[in-house]
C-alpha cells in the first residue's frame, strides 16, 4: 500500500499487535439505538468489522485483539482472519485494555519472543467507521517517527486530528454534517482521535486513565469540574486542574466570541498538556496529529451515527490533509 503524502518514513522494527476496544458499556447513555455500538452497521458491515478489517489489511500490524462481548464478536467476525483473538470483556474500558493487552502479552510469549516493558501496542476504538489501512499506517510512521527522536519510546501517543481535516465534514448546502468542539492549544485546535500507540507497563498510574476516559467530554463542565476534583489527588495534580479548568475557559470565550480567546489560547501550549499528562500517569505523553480527520469521527450518539451512515460513501474518499 502506498504510504499517503508527507507520511514520514519512519517505522517500529517489527508490525505492532492492535487492540480494538469493543465492550458493551453498563451505560445506556453511551450505547446506540439501545445496543453496543460496536454492532451497528454502516455500507453493510459492522463497524467492529470495518475496523478490524482495515487492521488487517496493513503488514505493519500484526495480531489483533478484539475484546468485548464474545459471542457477539463471534458472530461478527467469524472466519475474517486467523490473525485475529478475541478476549471476553472483563467491565469498564480500561479493564478491557488490559485484559486484551496481557493477551498479547500471552501471544508474544507463544511466538517465543522475549518480554519487553517497553513493546509498543496500536489501541484504538470500534466505532471509526472512515478507518483506512493507509491512516493506521501514517498514523504508526507518526509515533515511529516521534519515539524515534524521544530519548526512550513515549507511554502514550496519542492521536489527533487538526480543525483544518476536520472542516471536510462540516454541513454543507444541503447535507449535513458533524461540528465538535476542538482542544484549544496555542499551536492548533485539534479534536482527539480514537487511536493511539501505548506502552501500558510504562505507566505507574494506569488506573487513572479509566478517570480520564470517564470525564473527557470536555465540552460538558459537569465532566471538566469532576476531572479538576479527581486531578487534585494526584502527582502533579494542582497543576493538571489548573489546566483544565484553564482549557475549559478558552473553549467557553471561544464559543462566546470573547476578546480573551486569543490570550487564553496563546497559554495552552501543547507540551505544557504532555508534560502535565505524563506526571499524572507516571509516565510520558506526546500528542500525534494525523492528517486524517476521519480518525476523529466516532459514532459517538445516534445523531453522529445517522449523519456517518448518510454520508459515509462520500466521506470515505476524503483525502488526508496535506501539511
Amino acid at each position: 500500500m502506498e504510504p499517503s503524502i508527507n507520511t514520514p518514513k519512519a517505522a517500529y522494527p517489527e508490525p505492532l499487535d492492535a487492540i480494538v476496544l469493543a465492550g458493551t458499556d453498563d451505560n445506556p447513555r453511551r450505547m446506540i439505538q439501545g445496543q453496543n455500538k460496536a454492532f451497528l452497521e454502516i455500507g453493510g458491515k459492522a463497524l467492529v468489522r470495518r475496523v478490524v478489517e482495515a487492521l488487517l489489511q496493513s503488514k505493519k500490524v500484526g495480531q489483533v485483539f478484539v475484546v468485548g462481548p464474545i459471542d457477539r464478536l463471534h458472530a461478527a467476525l467469524d472466519n475474517v482472519s486467523p490473525r485475529i483473538t478475541l478476549v471476553a470483556q472483563k467491565g469498564k474500558m480500561m479493564a478491557n485494555a488490559w485484559a486484551a493487552f496481557e493477551a498479547a502479552e500471552v501471544h508474544q510469549r507463544d511466538l517465543g519472543k522475549p518480554d519487553k516493558l517497553e513493546r509498543p501496542v496500536l489501541i484504538l476504538s470500534c466505532d471509526l467507521p472512515l478507518i483506512t489501512p493507509a491512516a493506521v499506517e501514517d498514523f504508526m510512521a507518526r509515533c515511529a517517527e516521534a519515539d524515534g527522536r524521544a530519548d526512550r519510546g513515549y507511554s502514550i501517543l496519542c492521536g489527533v486530528a487538526e480543525e483544518a481535516s476536520l472542516k471536510q465534514y462540516y454541513p454543507e448546502e444541503g447535507k449535513p454534517g458533524i461540528v465538535r468542539p476542538y482542544v484549544n492549544f496555542a499551536e492548533f485546535r485539534v479534536r482527539l482521535a480514537n487511536i493511539y500507540v501505548g506502552r501500558p507497563r510504562t505507566l505507574t498510574n494506569r488506573a487513572f486513565l479509566q478517570t480520564g476516559f470517564e470525564h473527557r467530554k470536555t465540552a460538558k463542565l459537569k465532566n471538566v469540574l469532576l476531572l479538576a476534583w479527581d486531578f487534585l489527588s494526584q502527582k502533579g495534580g494542582w497543576t493538571a486542574a489548573w489546566l483544565s479548568l484553564r482549557m475549559q475557559l478558552t473553549l467557553v470565550a471561544d464559543r462566546n466570541g470573547w476578546k480573551s480567546y486569543p490570550r487564553l489560547r496563546a497559554g495552552n501550549p501543547a507540551r505544557r498538556t504532555e508534560d502535565v499528562c505524563g506526571e499524572v500517569l507516571g509516565g510520558t505523553v506526546k500528542i500525534v496529529v494525523t492528517p486524517f480527520g476521519g480518525l476523529s469521527l466516532d459514532a459517538d450518539n445516534e445523531e453522529d451515527f445517522v449523519m456517518l451512515s448518510q454520508r459515509f460513501e462520500e466521506w470515505l474518499e476524503v483525502p488526508p490533509l496535506e501539511r
